[in-house]
């Protein structure tokens, strides 16, 4: 092996980790060894000591320093499968849960230090993929996990993506487990859970939350050829065909496209084209459902926590400027921020770039959370939302960019209308303001009025009406608590501050929003179409006079909805995390006969 290229690995276990092991051995091994190792080398075990410690002998270097234990088996593994041409058993092996796949996951946190990290916040929807997992010979996985008071059962999923090609691939369940209390959050205990089905080859492993908050925190889990049970398999985690009756419509899910990561926004840019952005910093482009990309030269982003690449739009005039707008999460020495700047995609490249908004570096933190970052159009006009970024008093202070609705001039500039755009000390971008994490933003199609979803804490999740130079109350009033109960606020209305058109207690986890006027299902026209992550659903919010009236589920239990806009073809498409980003669209059926009534 050659020891030139271990300086191109000093990034630590990190991205070992995220690196395949094809990748690792081209650039560490193929050099001296070529595309096989045909020496006998001994147990996976073995060969991946020998890779750790090396052969000073034989002039091969240790790469200890660079390769973790996990990363250094999954390297063994392949060097094992080309020296005998059979693939190796993963049973026995201990894979730590922060070692995944970090672009194909969403909805976890990493905590604890170097010696004893693990997986928290996993819910609803969130999952956790692992690449090339030999499941050969396993017959259950032991999990390692802490669950602490306040929390009821709650359920997972163990998940297989049959398939090299995983944007196309076949989903198994392999079983469903209940999890239940440990005794406290930092006490551990393993458990096992039974797969329902023997599988044989390497596949994407995922673990999916199915239920609820907080399921579990995970430490690690272990392949096992040892029986054991599960809770069921409920969940059928492909896309059906069938034809659905919801909110007085019928209809049916086609997937338009599909790529192996999470998907934040979508934008059409003609009947037959869309973007979207992936969260991990990728920019794709579908025509006609065959993808090209990523786009090359889109802005870097910072790839943590809720932090990343974000929303697309296109300007309302795109078909003559080209204009193409992205908000992310804009990397610093001093921290992240949201950001805007618009492009144009030339022969699959983003060109002509130009900063839209950028905050002072004073407003840059370390703080992984609370983007917002969602972009609405009003002619010339562009709004645009940040959340608190965990500094939620600053939510009411004028003078920072935190927890807001902005507008600006497509071009960047401030208009000298906005509210506070005279007020000394006060932002003059600013349009509203007591906003926790606002991550929808739409215009409707009759009125103009600008309406929000918006993440409260534990419960509070709000839909509002945004209204010029308004406070929307965050943290002063709050229907919500803190995660761990305690109390925010004992206010959930006060003069002077807007009130919620309505607010949802416990939380859905409210993400996008549009109004229907499209005309192919008539019962939804000028009435909201809302996205949940937690709830994993798409709801029709039907709306008299600015009230809202009535709430029906469309679509629920498939997965995460980050995004829904209406096509040019009239008909709603969501962006779902499934847990692969997919683009789905809801193709109206013909209604059953009306009854004859006597």
């Amino acid at each position: 092996m050659r020891g030139l290229i271990v300086l191109a690995f000093i990034a630590g276990p990190a991205q070992g980790a995220a690196e395949s092991a094809e990748s690792r051995y081209k650039e560490l091994c193929a050099g001296c060894h070529g595309a096989s190792v045909t020496t006998k080398l001994g147990s996976i075990e073995e060969i991946a000591v020998t890779i750790r410690e090396g052969r000073p002998d034989k002039g091969m270097p240790a790469f200890g320093r660079v390769l973790n234990q996990e990363a250094a088996l999954s390297l063994a593994r392949l060097v094992h499968d080309r020296a005998t041409g059979r693939p190796g058993s993963r049973v026995g092996m201990t894979i730590e849960a922060e070692a995944l796949r970090a672009d194909r996951s969403a909805g976890y946190a990493i905590t604890g230090n170097d010696s004893a990290r693990f997986l928290q916040f996993i819910d609803r929807g969130s999952h956790l993929c692992y690449d090339d997992v030999d499941l050969s010979g396993v017959r259950s996985i032991e999990y390692r996990y802490a669950k602490g008071e306040g929390e009821p059962p709650r359920r997972f999923a163990v998940v297989a993506f049959d398939g090299r090609d995983f944007d196309a691939a076949t989903r198994i369940n392999l079983g469903e487990k209940i999890t239940t209390l440990t005794g406290g959050w930092d006490t551990f205990r393993t458990e096992r859970i039974g797969l329902a089905r023997q599988l044989t080859g390497r596949h994407r492993l995922c673990i999916i939350g199915m239920e609820g908050g907080g399921v579990f925190n995970l430490d690690k889990f272990t392949l096992s050829d040892q029986p054991g049970q599960n809770d069921g398999v409920t969940l059928d985690y492909g896309v059906s065909s069938e034809t659905r009756s919801a909110a007085g419509e019928r209809f049916r899910l086609e997937k338009v496209a599909e790529v192996s990561g999470e998907l934040w926004s979508m934008e059409f840019l003609d009947e037959d084209s869309i973007l979207a952005v992936e969260k991990s910093g990728s920019l794709w482009r579908f025509d006609n459902g065959k993808r090209s990309g990523p786009i090359a030269g889109t802005p870097e982003v910072r790839f943590v926590g809720q932090g990343g690449l974000h929303s697309v739009k296109a300007h309302p005039d795109y078909k003559n400027n080209g204009w193409i707008y992205l908000t992310f999460a804009d990397p610093t020495s001093q921290g992240a921020m949201t950001a805007i700047v618009r492009g144009r995609i030339r022969d699959n490249r983003w060109v002509d770039q130009q900063v839209i908004y950028k905050a002072s570096p004073n407003f840059y933190s370390d703080s992984k959370a609370h983007y917002g970052s969602r972009l609405a159009f009003a002619g010339d006009y562009l709004y645009l939302s940040i959340g608190d970024r965990l500094q939620q008093d600053k939510a009411q202070d004028l003078s920072t960019p935190y927890g807001k609705i902005h507008r600006i001039f497509a071009d960047g500039r401030v208009p000298k209308d906005n509210p506070f755009a005279d007020r000394p000390g006060a932002l003059p971008t600013i349009w509203s303001y007591g906003h926790r994490n606002p991550q929808g933003l739409t215009l409707h199609p009759q009125t103009g009025e600008l309406w929000a979803t918006e993440h409260g804490p534990r419960g509070g999740d709000e839909l509002n009406l945004i209204s010029k130079g308004a406070n929307y109350g965050w943290p002063v009033v709050t229907h919500g608590t803190n995660y761990d109960g305690t109390i925010i606020s004992n206010e959930t209305q006060r003069e002077g501050i807007e009130p919620p058109r309505t607010h949802w207690t416990p939380s859905i986890g409210v993400s996008a929003l549009t109004f229907y006027n499209g005309g192919r299902f008539d019962t939804w026209n000028n009435q909201l179409l809302v996205a949940t992550l937690a709830r994993q659903e798409l709801r029709l919010i039907r709306l008299e006079s600015g009230k809202v009236t009535k709430e029906e589920v469309v679509i629920q239990g498939m997965g995460r909805i980050r995004d829904v806009i209406l096509g040019p073809d009239r008909i709603p498409y969501i962006v779902l995390n499934f847990p692969n980003g997919m683009i789905l669209r809801l193709v109206p059926t013909e209604r059953p006969p009306a009854q004859a009534t006597t």
